[in-house]
């Protein structure tokens, strides 16, 4: 005995509604938070890049902070005040699920009050979730 043919056809719809609603690939947002590990107890400025794919967003950690997109995939960030080893910027990407691709370099710090110069190989930039 075969099913109808309406029945089948509505049975296939079906299916195949189900299975594309249970892949999701769209891009899921998230954030990544840039922390900064210092030799030094009296930085006051530090510039930095983050490369790596599209930024959304910048937001502080309660530090003042300036930005400037350099070409499409690449963000320059100052970030200034009584600044100390721990989070100082949280940066918004597109798909979380790229986050590896990201990556920051410390370019020049800089001390408080007398703006002389701190050697940047000296620091430690992460970027996590």
């Amino acid at each position: 005995m075969r099913a109808p043919p309406v029945l089948t056809l509505s049975f296939m719809v079906a299916l195949i509604l189900t299975a594309g609603c249970s892949n999701n690939t769209g891009p899921i947002a998230g954030a990544l938070t840039v922390s900064l590990s210092s030799p030094h107890g009296d930085d006051g400025a530090v510039l930095l890049t983050v490369v790596g794919g599209p930024v959304d967003s910048v937001e502080s950690t309660g530090y003042p902070l300036y930005s400037a997109r350099s070409g499409g995939d690449t963000l320059k960030l100052i970030v200034t005040g009584n600044l100390g080893s721990g989070a100082i910027a949280r940066v918004h990407i597109p798909d979380s699920r790229q986050a590896s691709l990201y990556s920051a370099r410390l370019a020049q710090a800089a001390a408080r009050g007398t703006y002389a110069p701190h050697d940047p190989a000296a620091y430690t930039l992460t970027l996590l979730p």
